[in-house]
């Protein structure tokens, strides 16, 4: 994982993407009991398109093969890790970027969502893994549950907690 958190501090340093931040499973785990996932979720900034106003991924992905990225399908791959590249496509994910933390994993710097984004992602995402997942957070007491209550109003995600098979015994 390391050679591909390597590769995004990268491409953000060179401008390509404005800026990221690890979601899904792998930054859960930096909460949470880890879970089992088959790649790195990495939410980004697009940097401006350049006399363009489509989206488009082609420059990012360039970048990574450039320094030694495999293209799979929708992901690019750094040793081991598959890497899927996710605009940042609504308002709570921008948020949840520019909420996100600093840390470190095995000596480099990298950027992760906050435990009440990635539920709120999850709950917005609305898969039974996800639901399960935002358990897992309320479980092991992850979560700050009033910040998690506001982004939950905020994004209009009321009718997904009940979803969640804990989510009343925190919110009676």
């Amino acid at each position: 994982m390391k050679e591909a958190l390597v590769a995004l501090n990268t491409i953000t340093q060179d401008g390509v993407i404005g800026g990221y931040a690890i979601g899904g499973a792998i930054g859960a785990s930096f909460y949470i009991e880890a879970t089992s996932t088959e790649d790195i979720d990495a939410f980004v900034f697009l940097a401006p398109a350049k006399g363009s106003s489509l989206i488009s991924l082609a420059p990012i992905y360039d970048a990574l093969k450039k320094i030694g990225g495999v293209v799979e399908k929708e992901h690019v791959r750094f040793g081991n890790w598959p890497v899927q590249i996710l605009p940042a496509y609504k308002p709570l994910v921008e948020d949840a970027l520019h909420e996100s933390q600093a840390v470190e994993f095995a000596g480099v710097p990298t950027r992760i969502f906050t435990p009440e984004y990635l539920c709120a992602i999850a709950l917005d995402t609305g898969r039974t893994k996800d639901y399960y997942r935002v358990a897992m957070f309320i479980e092991q007491g992850a979560v700050d549950m009033n910040l998690l209550r506001s982004l939950v109003d905020r994004y209009g995600l009321s009718a997904k907690v009940k979803n969640v098979s804990n989510w009343e015994s925190q919110n009676g």
